[in-house]
């Protein structure tokens, strides 16, 4: 959930005086109304006009976006007649924010990138201290921040994090440094690293509660509630939640948004953690009457997916892709909030056999899911974790810099090549296990392979012909029949459990002959007709063999679906099945995922199971 509320807020407060911030404690409204009587009953110019707009575009910012855009250009006009380049970077800031909320990002980009060009000019110009330079870079190395964030471009949303984190530790600015780690929170979430989530979250915490500012820990409360949920920790995320609403309720005119936000939470934490979809709509009716008038619409589109939901879990298939496409219509820019939606999309048109328009949404999720994959992200998203480990300890250099002596600095990297030394060691030891780890592991799937040719071949041989001598030697027709219908599948069986053609012709054709034998299974295969190689293809047949016949054992399923899909890079399979469901935690062992998983993982991917009341979905993905 991408609450850029705080972003506002972030910027709202840096707007003023830092010395005033901890007047600040309970409200945030501006008295726009006093500032718009001063605008036309007395006569200002220069400076003071420019005081008077920059209250009027930030008292408004959150209350009515078109009086807040129209003193911003207002404040462009002048700040350029006067050379006033604060209040040109404060102008362009506000109507960046605008197209911000409104998810014009490249019109926000552009105005940013203005705002940065006042502040480059501000530095040579005498008028401005250090601190006042500081103050307007350390807003917009925030705000670029959660703008690529919220794009998915996470490696530049942490270059702006960590430019901006040095500046507000060294000038105590904690609001600010509150709100830039529950950004930095948001974007592990959304990776679903929740440890890491839950430790940036508890920075913003305690940064929050120095202030004094009971506003500032609300969202670090909402951002532990989200993480509990996704890690499964529901009595933890309802108490959360709960210390993050009351402020909220308490001002629902100037919070509407993020008290959206809190009841889309208690409804997801009522529908998934308690199975109370009657509370989790409640919650909901709350919700939608806030959206109608919320100016937001990342949170308003949240909160149609998430009523969505709630329909797909009653079987309201119709109205939960009215309410799915009306949170793409709101808002489709958000990878990560399209792939949810196209879930609930092709689940819903599957239940109503319209499997034109469920295969469409099935489309889209894969193309969505493969673009959040490719090597280029994947590599973003390993530079940001190494980078985003060092960003305190970078800071924390920089000061040592210049507090200490070349000589204390030379004993910290003296410490720290011993450090490194010691993880190089404990690195090593750790590979050759892995390594070791490894080779039993292929070792034994190799075994696995063999085994079962060598099973389908001896049933085939051996059990296949005492059936087919019992047919031809007896003389009872009842006999003769049941041998047959035997040998049938027992020929059936062993031809499954490793069948030629998956050497022969290759993964898709093997798929597709094991899910003709059953009626309720059915094949697609997507991309290209590419061959893997064959400890992949073996693996991946197994691993769909024993998936399939687990939802033809277990599930109660009237209809299970296989995909294939391959390209140059990604070989991944899925198989859903609109069963009962089951819970992952407390029956993957039983049901040998836990096996399939580790497989998995040893061909460096990776799988995911989700399943609910309204069936299961298992996708396996792999780097070919």
């Amino acid at each position: 959930m991408k609450s850029f509320i705080l972003l506002f807020l972030l910027l709202c407060l840096a707007s003023f005086p830092l010395s005033l911030y901890a007047e600040y404690s309970d409200h945030r409204n501006r008295n726009v109304d006093s500032l718009e009587h001063v605008l036309k009953t007395q006569k200002l110019e220069g400076e003071e006009l420019m005081k008077v707009y920059q209250g009027l575009m930030n008292g408004y910012l959150q209350t009515d976006s078109k009086k807040s855009s129209h003193y911003a250009k207002l404040g462009i006009e002048l700040s350029e007649k006067h050379h006033f380049y604060s209040g040109l970077h404060e102008s362009w800031r506000i109507l960046g924010l605008q197209a911000y909320g409104a998810c014009l990002y490249d019109s926000a980009q552009h105005c940013f990138d203005r705002a940065l060009d006042a502040t480059e000019l501000m530095k040579t110009d005498k008028r401005y201290n250090e601190e006042n330079i500081d103050n307007n870079l350390s807003q917009l190395y925030g705000t670029l921040g959660n703008l690529y964030n919220i794009q998915g471009k996470l490696h530049l949303a942490l270059d702006y994090y960590q430019k901006a984190l040095p500046i507000f530790q060294r000038h105590g600015w904690k609001e600010s440094e509150c709100i830039l780690f529950y950004n930095v929170g948001e974007l592990y979430l959304e990776l679903c690293n929740f440890k890491a989530a839950e430790n940036s979250y508890l920075s913003a915490l305690k940064a929050g509660k120095q202030t004094g500012d009971s506003l500032m820990v609300c969202g670090p409360y909402s951002g532990l509630a989200m993480t509990a949920l996704n890690a499964g920790e529901y009595k933890k995320a309802f108490e959360y939640a709960q210390k993050s609403i009351v402020y909220y309720q308490n001002h629902a005119d100037e919070e509407h948004e993020n008290l959206l936000d809190s009841y889309v939470l208690f409804s997801r934490i009522y529908q998934l953690g308690f199975k109370n979809l009657n509370t989790a709509q409640q919650y909901m009716s709350k919700a939608l009457l806030l959206a109608e008038k919320a100016d937001a619409p990342t949170n308003v589109s949240d909160a149609y997916a998430q009523q969505a939901s709630l329909c797909l879990d009653r079987k309201e298939w119709l109205q939960a892709i009215e309410w799915a496409k009306k949170a793409l219509d709101v808002n489709d820019q958000d990878p990560q909030h399209n792939i949810g939606v196209y879930k609930t999309l092709a689940h819903a048109y599957s239940a109503l056999g319209k499997s034109a328009d469920a295969q469409h949404y099935i489309d889209l999720l894969y193309d969505t899911m493969e673009d959040q994959s490719t090597s280029k992200y994947q590599s973003a998203l390993s530079e940001m974790e190494v980078r985003y480990q060092t960003l305190e300890k970078e800071a924390q250099l920089r000061d040592l810099k210049q507090r200490h002596s070349v000589s204390q600095l030379q004993n910290w990297l003296y410490i720290s090549l011993i450090v490194l030394l010691v993880i190089a060691v404990v690195i090593i030891i750790h590979v050759g296990k892995q390594r070791r780890r490894i080779s039993n592991m292929q070792s034994r799937l190799q075994g696995e392979a063999e085994e079962r040719t060598r099973l389908g071949r001896d049933l085939h041989d051996r059990l296949g012909g005492l059936l087919t001598s019992i047919h031809i030697q007896s003389e009872d027709e009842n006999i003769q029949k049941l041998s047959q219908l035997a040998t049938e599948e027992m020929r059936r069986v062993a031809h499954h459990l490793m069948p030629a053609s998956l050497k022969e012709k290759g993964l898709a054709t093997a798929l597709r002959d094991f899910c003709r034998a059953n009626p309720i299974v059915s094949f697609a295969h997507h991309g290209q007709d590419l061959r893997l190689p064959e400890q992949q293809e073996v693996m991946l047949y197994c691993a769909t063999h024993e998936l399939v016949n687990n939802a033809l054992k277990h599930a109660e399923a009237s209809r299970i679906m296989v995909q294939l899909m391959i390209d140059e890079e990604y070989a991944a399979i899925i198989v859903a099945d609109d069963g009962k469901g089951f819970d992952p935690d407390t029956v993957s062992k039983n049901m040998g995922l836990h096996n399939i998983r580790e497989r998995v993982e040893l061909q460096q991917g990776r799988m995911t199971v989700s399943s609910s009341s309204a069936g299961t979905e298992i996708n396996i993905e792999i780097p070919r």
